[in-house]
């Protein structure tokens, strides 16, 4: 499954309207001349967001499109008059800026640690939020209950390409549909992307990696990260956590390059939210942009494709001791407040869960096998199914398994480990010479495996969690797994 057709508009004015969606998607374009309930919806966000003196009328007349050429020389656009995609995403940001509260930089600097000018020049610096000599809330001389302060919030996690993006022994990326260069409107987006990676140079080398595989030619990767690039991020990401908005963008684009990248948290039940993660980058990275962006904004949620609300638990954004970068804590946070086993009383505490069975108990700990499958489901889209080893032989859901990954598919799997269990993504099927299935490789979400212990397992050269598993052992090991169908 390649990249999606969802097309990251944020503004419902945009988004409600087929005609707009379609523009955004690259499938169409409104020039003058043009009538209908796309163009009213189209003069009524410029007249939002731009000249309010704009009559919607529906009709594409020269007022509106002297409007539209105004709105590109300002975005730096070609000034074609013509709505693409390009000009529509720009719009949407205009219309998002317009939404977003005003924050006090003054407030925001004593919270952040940082002066009134240092804030500012958050927006113009790629280096992540360092404590200055100005008060910081973690100062005792600062608070009158300085014995209830929580301790110095922890820095940022090392954040190494490990292993490197062009280490991949699967090697099961669908091959490039498209090659030459970028049409002039994904050039545009793409530029855009680059001006808010703002020099960061791995990420500028993750952004190339993926031109030059084709993949940003078509599809919504790159129009959902240009959304994301041009949408202030959560406020609170700064005042709570100490982190560079900047970095989260930073980090979806080098998560979408090399998904190895993911890791589940040390002493932390999020194996389950883990696999998602890492097989939703292997599946639909433009989807996982599109998540990403919604709950990292300041109304800190996104409308999955089922129409369910997903979250980020406000206690996921203060750093912790799990060893994951930011944008794994708060993805997983997010997923697991909605898939954990009391989801529907209590609300993820990442602070509590331990990996314990009262962490579980609480809902701060653990995906079982039904909810995850639910929020599975919500999030790729389709239909997906539970198979257990607890109603069927571990033979029969092995195979079920093994069909998946011979379509091609990346396979949530749950797994009986070291006498609890453990959700692990099946990546692919290896099949003897007579056919049948010989092995199967997997991917631990931990990032690492020593491959000791039970389940048997061998390492893969690369790491980062990827073993070999032989397929009599997966069948006598499989507890459960996530099937589409």
């Amino acid at each position: 499954m390649g990249d999606n057709g969802n097309t990251g508009l944020s503004a419902p004015e945009l988004a409600s309207n087929e005609v707009l969606r379609a523009v955004a998607a690259g499938a169409a374009t409104l020039a003058q001349g043009a009538h209908g309930d796309g163009v009213r919806a189209l003069q009524e966000a410029l007249g939002a967001a731009i000249d309010g003196s704009i009559k919607a009328d529906g009709s594409f007349g020269q007022k509106t499109h002297a409007a539209i050429a105004a709105l590109q020389a300002a975005e730096g656009l070609p000034q074609t008059g013509v709505v693409d995609a390009a000009t529509i995403a720009a719009l949407d940001r205009r219309l998002a800026a317009r939404r977003r509260l005003p924050l006090d930089e003054a407030a925001l600097a004593r919270a952040a640690g940082l002066g009134p000018e240092e804030v500012a020049a958050l927006g113009r610096t790629s280096s992540a939020v360092q404590a200055s000599a100005a008060a910081s809330r973690h100062d005792q001389g600062y608070f009158t209950d300085a014995n209830r302060l929580p301790q110095v919030v922890p820095g940022a996690e090392p954040d190494p390409d490990t292993p490197p993006p062009a280490v991949d022994s699967v090697g099961d990326w669908p091959k490039a549909t498209a090659s030459g260069a970028l049409a002039a409107d994904r050039s545009a987006r793409l530029d855009e992307v680059r001006r808010a990676v703002r020099g960061d140079v791995r990420a500028l080398a993750a952004l190339d990696r993926l031109l030059a595989a084709g993949r940003l030619h078509a599809g919504a990767l790159l129009p959902n990260l240009a959304t994301m690039a041009g949408v202030q991020r959560d406020g609170r990401l700064v005042l709570e956590g100490g982190i560079d908005p900047h970095l989260v963008l930073v980090q979806a684009i080098r998560h979408v390059d090399n998904p190895l990248r993911v890791k589940q948290g040390a002493r932390h039940g999020t194996c389950g939210a883990g696999t998602m993660e890492y097989v939703l980058l292997r599946a639909d990275p433009a989807e996982f942009v599109r998540i990403v962006d919604g709950i990292t904004r300041e109304t800190g949620e996104v409308t999955l494709r089922s129409g369910r609300v997903l979250r980020m638990p406000r206690n996921a954004i203060p750093r912790d001791a799990s060893g994951r970068i930011d944008l794994d804590r708060l993805f997983q946070s997010a997923l697991m407040n909605h898939a954990t086993l009391m989801s529907w009383i209590f609300d993820y505490d990442n602070p509590e869960d331990n990996d314990s069975f009262w962490a579980a108990l609480g809902g701060d700990s653990r995906v079982p096998l039904g909810n995850f499958t639910s929020l599975f489901q919500d999030i790729m889209g389709g239909s997906y199914t539970s198979v257990s080893a607890l109603l069927r032989s571990g033979a029969s859901v092995a195979g079920d398994v093994a069909g998946a990954l011979g379509r091609g598919e990346k396979v949530p799997i749950l797994m009986k480990w070291e006498g609890g269990y453990h959700w692990v993504a099946g990546e692919k099927i290896e099949r003897g010479a007579d056919g049948t299935p010989a092995s199967v490789i997997l991917r631990n979400p931990a990032g690492s495996d020593s491959c000791q212990g039970n389940p048997p397992r061998a390492p893969l050269p690369e790491g980062c969690g990827r073993f070999r598993m032989k397929y009599a052992d997966l069948a006598a090991h499989i507890h459960g797994a996530t099937i589409r169908g």
